[in-house]
């Protein structure tokens, strides 16, 4: 009855830290609605120089393909390299095609001049290009999992995610740190519950309130941006729970090492920023240094992106979700278990 007591406390002194409450409910949900517009490598509106030292019909459909093509916003037609060029350099243009004069007769290859100011940006612009040119009876293109290569079904389980861990690692970091501010943290030192028992009563609830927050995040993922969940939608619901307590796992260690609120929001951003980086959220992990891709192992966002998209866009069945779910509540475990050790040693000092 005492941990239940604990408990109740918490989802009420949660509920009356209205501050608290705004901060970590409000930004994340409008988050999600902002960055999934914003945040994209789509590259769109791309103005094109082409010079074109080939009368022949090919060339000609050529331009024709690259004028119908989605991410071309207008071509601009030179007669000579320095007047493509200078449109680069006057930033007039991302990209300037080069058609020599027996490209038709497959003799010389075409020439492209990408502006290499914007590095990002020239590599797909370069890939889009590549892909309008080619004829079709070479390449099919096909994509597994994302037909149509929409990119909302690509960054809103990103940021689904992130945004649920962010919500989690708050609400939990301020948990203790809070008592400790107030002056009620002494109260609970020489209450009858044990170490243990506290730290569950803080971890519990944090983990309701940031699971049903992750209901409403998915909600908006699948009617608003139409993201499919192909997948066992309770398997889906599980694996956020055991992603969740792996994080607020990680908030009660950094609130029992905090004095204040302010400190706890400062170590909750160091755990969150290396996270995200490290995770896979906007770069694939394989992009980055051989060194440093196993430390992606031990961040939980890691799997959980993984396991979110295995859900929505592939139907991983139970036993594939274990490589991810297994993982992250060790990590949860780990980290509990280390909270619960500082949490005894400030009881006994």
């Amino acid at each position: 009855m005492r941990l239940f007591a604990l408990i109740k406390k918490e989802f009420l002194a949660i509920k009356n830290d209205r501050r608290s409450m705004f901060v970590v409910i409000v930004p994340p949900l409008l988050q999600i609605l902002i960055f999934a517009f914003s945040v994209t490598l789509e590259v769109r509106n791309v103005n094109l120089a082409i010079f074109n030292q080939d009368s022949s019909q090919h060339s000609k459909e050529l331009i024709t393909s690259l004028e119908s093509a989605k991410f071309v916003k207008e071509i601009n037609m030179v007669y000579s390299l320095e007047e493509g060029k200078k449109l680069i350099t006057n930033q007039d243009v991302m990209a300037f095609l080069i058609i020599p004069k027996n490209y038709a007769l497959g003799k010389e290859s075409l020439g492209i001049i990408l502006d290499g100011r914007h590095s990002n940006s020239a590599q797909i612009i370069n890939g889009y290009i590549e892909q309008s040119i080619l004829p079709n009876d070479l390449v099919n293109f096909r994509s597994f999992y994302n037909p149509n290569l929409d990119n909302f079904w690509w960054i809103v389980p990103n940021l689904a995610c992130s945004i649920v861990m962010i919500m989690a690692i708050v609400l939990t970091a301020l948990s203790i740190a809070r008592e400790k501010e107030i002056g009620t943290f002494d109260q609970i030192l020489v209450s009858p519950l044990t170490p243990f028992e506290v730290l569950v009563g803080k971890l519990v609830a944090p983990l309701f309130i940031a699971t049903f927050l992750s209901i409403i995040v998915t909600a908006i993922s699948y009617y608003l941006f139409k993201i499919p969940i192909v997948g066992n939608l309770l398997l889906l619901y599980f694996g956020m729970a055991v992603f969740i307590f792996s994080i607020c796992s990680v908030g009660l260690f950094i609130s029992c090492v905090s004095s204040t609120q302010q400190q706890a929001i400062l170590w909750a951003f160091v755990f969150l920023l290396p996270s995200i980086m490290l995770s896979g959220f906007a770069t694939p992990i394989a992009n980055m240094p051989s060194w440093l891709q196993p430390v992606s192992d031990f961040v939980p966002l890691t799997y959980h992106i993984k396991f979110v998209k295995g859900i929505f866009l592939k139907d991983i069945s139970p036993a594939q979700s274990l490589s991810y779910l297994l993982p992250m509540f060790a990590f949860g475990v780990t980290f509990f278990l280390i909270s619960l050790a500082v949490f005894k040693k400030s009881v006994l000092k």
